[in-house]
């Protein structure tokens, strides 16, 4: 049960919009007014100098109906402010259908950017610490560090470091560190580790799928050869054979005297060569992103390194290159088309969205690379099992089910499961199972479903998105490829997110002032929404009491809050709940009542 009760506000308004007062100096706000990106673009064109607010191009897309969509991140002063993105459609240079979130009143956290810790001290901060907890000196390797501005919980802006770097170990790591950049403190980290010319030929496969020749039942393997040295690489890929060890980057070699050009390096714990395995699967790949989306899943060389460790049971994306171990007893070596393409999409969600691999958005993040990983089986073999795993799985099924989710014993199926700090492979299910639903209707299959998320994950995601703002990127990005919106949204809506993107509420769920809705009633984890507007800005409180159970109020300006984002929330134990609000006429505020547990005979106010 909450113990005690824990109420906080802040107050988001929609640009365009009057703006109140809010009780904090900086605030994440929606985006929807063409005016504030085209004023702020043809700044910068003359500006010599950054710029308070601006706007970096990041991404730019052009859809198969010549539709134009632009990606621009926020800066402030010229750094970049974490976790925000805007989209428009340019047309003959201008901006339009603008979209987004950016942050708000910055400059009243940060009149200076300028940091006392430089990039290298930022490093070793994040590392002192590392090690203070992890008790370990292993060789540590891509070490980075970015300036930016971030938000933190309590809406105050900071000027921080995101430092990550890889640990190069029998169990590796990647851990990602907030460092204020001012004190050196760590605010914030997670390990952002994402597990799971000529031609050539060589077996691939293993005992459960049996062997397959490259060059025969399938294309040649794509290599470059000198004289008589093949070398597993090309533009595309490389290849890198790392012998049982966990450091390494140099491209397979061996020799080859004929024109067959073959490789039959090396059998292990039940498949014939998972080098050739990932070189083609690491192709396969890139291909599909080339031919389906028209770019590239990584902006550098793909990099497969293969027969990591000893005995190791997983794969890995680690910012760089996809690796894999040979497996054991559970697990054949984990090279098949879902891992490839799953550990391949890690790095295309790194560079794209970013999505923080945790809470929500790492369920997310992990889902778009179970995606991927199925759209690359449908792509080299025309079908697919909705299986994630199921050819290097040593027993029957496989890693996670797209079906129903909850058949691994630890996914979830629905949203209303989802807790926090949930493990990001279990949490998956709920996207995972709404991308099998939207693919299985009709008109609709499994390229078309893996264009949008894609298409999503390159625009409309961004660090900290949540299951309802993901699902809200989705549909955006339905509506610019032209595809039915109202499948997408039932799809979600089947698995308990909200896709509607802050539509309106029916009228009959309206909360009118001094007129309080009585006899609430709902179950376990239900979630309820109501709206209401104001004539003339003044305070106003929502209130919740009476009855038994325990429900939880929360209120946001002009989107449905979440048990995560919100303006003002109330979540003590029992029904006596209230948030008070600066409410402003001109904006619809979104009031949601949440099931903590079972709750009946509740009364629900806006005074």
């Amino acid at each position: 049960m909450n113990l005690q009760r824990q109420t906080s506000c802040k107050i988001a308004v929609l640009l365009g919009t009057s703006v109140g007062f809010s009780v904090h100096a900086a605030e994440m706000v929606e985006v929807n007014d063409n005016k504030v990106l085209f004023q702020s673009l043809k700044a910068q064109s003359t500006s010599i100098t950054p710029l308070e607010t601006g706007f970096a191009e990041i991404k730019k897309v052009v859809l198969p109906n010549g539709k134009t969509k632009v990606r621009y991140q926020q800066t402030y002063l010229g750094v970049p402010v974490f976790n925000t993105s805007v989209v428009a459609t340019l047309s003959n240079n201008k901006p339009s259908g603008v979209y987004g979130l950016m942050a708000k009143g910055i400059n009243r956290d940060l009149p200076s950017i300028t940091p006392r810790l430089n990039e290298e001290e930022a490093i070793l901060a994040a590392i002192t610490s590392h090690q203070s907890v992890a008790n370990n000196n292993h060789n540590i390797e891509n070490k980075n560090a970015k300036l930016i501005v971030k938000l933190d919980d309590n809406q105050t802006a900071k000027i921080v470091y995101l430092v990550d770097f890889f640990i190069a170990s029998e169990h590796p790591e990647r851990p990602f560190y907030i460092v204020d950049a001012i004190n050196g403190g760590i605010l914030e980290h997670w390990d952002g580790l994402n597990h799971t010319k000529a031609s050539g030929m060589g077996p691939g496969g293993n005992i459960k799928t049996s062997e397959y020749i490259y060059g025969l039942d399938f294309d040649g393997l794509p290599i470059n050869k000198e004289g008589t040295i093949c070398t597993l690489e090309n533009a595309a890929v490389k290849t890198v054979n790392l012998n049982n060890e966990t450091e390494g980057n140099i491209a397979y070699q061996y020799n080859c005297i004929d024109n067959d050009n073959f490789n039959d390096f090396r059998y292990v714990n039940g498949a014939f060569s998972p080098l050739n395995d990932a070189h083609y699967f690491g192709n396969v790949v890139f291909n599909m992103y080339q031919d389906w989306m028209n770019t590239s899943p990584l902006n550098f060389q793909l990099t497969m390194r293969v027969h990591y460790g000893s005995e190791y049971e997983n794969a890995f994306w680690n910012g760089t290159s996809m690796t894999f171990g040979d497996g054991k007893d559970r697990f054949y070596p984990l090279v098949d088309i879902n891992v490839s393409a799953h550990e391949v999409s890690h790095g295309f969600t790194e560079q794209n969205s970013g999505l923080v691999y945790k809470d929500m958005s790492g369920g997310i993040n992990e889902a778009f690379s179970d995606i991927a990983g199925e759209a690359a089986e449908y792509y080299l073999r025309g079908k697919v099992d909705w299986i994630v795993g199921s050819d290097i799985f040593k027993s029957e099924g496989g890693l996670r089910y797209f079906d129903q989710p909850s058949k691994d014993g630890r996914s979830i199926d629905h949203a209303s499961q989802y807790y926090d700090g949930m493990n990001v492979h279990f949490s998956s299910g709920v996207f995972n199972r709404a991308f099998y639903l939207l693919a299985n209707k009709p008109n609709w299959g499994v390229r078309k479903g893996f264009e949008i998320f894609t298409l999503a994950n390159q625009l409309y995601w961004t660090a900290n998105s949540t299951f309802e703002e993901g699902a809200c990127g989705v549909v955006k990005a339905a509506e610019d490829f032209g595809y039915t919106v109202k499948d997408v949204v039932n799809a979600f809506n089947s698995v308990g997110v909200d896709a509607s993107c802050g539509s309106p509420i029916p009228n009959d769920n309206v909360l009118i002032k001094w007129k309080p809705i009585k006899d609430l009633s709902g179950s376990e984890n239900s979630k309820t929404y109501y709206v209401f507007n104001v004539d003339k800005a003044s305070t106003v409180m929502v209130s919740l009491a009476g009855g038994k159970g325990d429900a939880d109020l929360y209120v946001r300006a002009n989107r449905k809050p979440t048990t995560s984002t919100f303006d003002c929330r109330s979540n003590r134990s029992g029904n006596e709940e209230m948030c008070h609000l600066y409410a402003q006429p001109g904006v619809t505020y979104y009031v949601l009542l949440h099931g903590y547990t079972r709750y009946t005979k509740l009364t629900l106010r806006l005074d």
